[in-house]
């Protein structure tokens, strides 16, 4: 008998209808988030060619990777560790990561015993390339304001200023926020991380059973570069990654599985020590919002320091040339909601909402791909193509 699969956008729409019975005749349930993951590297073995005795250090796309653990001593090849977090400027992890999966080349520069190889490659051509999420998928997170002076900060793209508010998470939608946290039951768990098959290897760093999360692990060959990217902040280059989460409709996950954004609560925070001021819902942030802004290209004066495409957070506002070289967000955009403050001509509108009355100015999670990689799960699931 094929299993009743449903995403938890259709569940949801269900208990909101009182159609909450309905629950019993459904087997599974695909839930899914996307946001800024910090806790997020990837494990490389790359072929360079050259023979030379140890590689000390490895730089991809100028981002600094880690060598090692293994030396593979006069081999001509590397095993290093790249984070997510690490930049160069205002390209980061996040951005060298996508742009391999995307099928760029990358310049590789190995410094060993005072000379330097060099080699251009694809992902095609890196045998071993995995990405380990250290702690993701948290099933709650905080929304951030500030209290004081402009800040600059991880939570916003430019310095938080006093008065608004930046925030994190899918709410209702999180893997987490609909199922029993057991560390048994999650461990080996098949789960989708930007696309591809991968595993979930027990609970992260920086878990706790009030903040619970995962330790994932993917092949990189198999991701979609559109669920990933970097995002750059006034205090350094993020990374993003969108995870999707089977979820076995069972007597101990029904009652997680009714939750709605109502019910989840979203702590407001100092930035400067994370005191907690109030507490707020997911409901606030998210009823209602809309997921991209509304774009009136009319509205362009085609300057020729665009300051939307400059404070773009993930180089998503690109020129358009048949537009005559005005600029439009691309499928890069992740609806952040930055450019709406950034364009002095009004050409971006989004509906973004406040937390606790104050608004929100900067989104670091999307629900646009949350939602796309749910259902990409459920056809997955449904054509047997992944099993549970």
């Amino acid at each position: 008998m094929d299993k009743v699969v449903v995403t938890v956008d259709e569940l949801k729409k269900m208990i909101r209808n009182n159609e909450e019975d309905k629950i019993d005749e459904i087997d599974i349930v695909t839930s899914a988030t996307c946001g800024i993951m910090s806790g997020t590297m990837a494990v490389f073995y790359i072929p360079i060619g050259e023979r030379f005795r140890k590689a000390e250090k490895i730089y991809m796309n100028g981002i600094e990777g880690h060598v090692g653990p293994c030396p593979n001593e006069f081999l001509g090849s590397v095993d290093a560790v790249v984070f997510g977090t690490t930049y160069n400027g205002n390209y980061g992890g996040g951005f060298l990561f996508k742009d391999l999966i995307a099928g760029k080349e990358v310049d590789v520069k190995v410094e060993s015993e005072g000379k330097t190889f060099e080699k251009t490659l694809t992902l095609d051509e890196i045998p071993t390339a995995r990405m380990i999420g250290t702690r993701m998928a948290f099933k709650n997170y905080v929304a951030v304001t500030n209290l004081g002076d402009p800040v600059k900060t991880i939570f916003h793209r430019r310095m938080l200023q006093k008065g608004e508010v930046s925030f994190s998470g899918c709410g209702e939608l999180n893997p987490l926020q609909n199922m029993k946290v057991d560390e048994k039951e999650l461990l080996g768990k098949r789960i989708l991380l930007n696309g591809s098959e991968g595993v979930i290897l027990g609970f992260g760093t920086r878990h706790s059973e009030k903040k619970p999360n995962i330790m994932i692990s993917a092949d990189m060959h198999e991701m979609d570069p559109y669920y990933l990217g970097g995002f750059i902040t006034s205090g350094g280059v993020e990374i993003f990654n969108t995870i999707a989460v089977p979820i076995e409709v069972n007597e101990e996950n029904k009652e997680y599985l009714k939750t709605l954004d109502e019910d989840i609560g979203l702590p407001l925070t100092n930035v400067i020590g994370r005191e907690i001021i109030d507490n707020g819902k997911y409901s606030e942030a998210w009823e209602g919002a809309e997921f991209r802004p509304r774009v009136n290209v009319h509205r362009c004066r085609n300057c020729d320091n665009c300051n939307a495409e400059k404070m773009c957070p993930t180089k998503a506002i690109k020129r358009i040339d048949h537009l005559g070289g005005r600029r439009l967000p691309n499928e890069d955009c992740v609806g952040c909601g930055v450019c709406v403050d950034s364009c002095p001509y009004g050409i971006y509108q989004m509906k973004r909402n406040s937390v606790l009355r104050i608004p929100v100015t900067c989104r670091q999670s999307d629900r646009e791909r949350a939602l796309k990689l749910a259902k990409e799960l459920k056809k997955r699931i449904e054509k047997g193509e992944f099993k549970p």
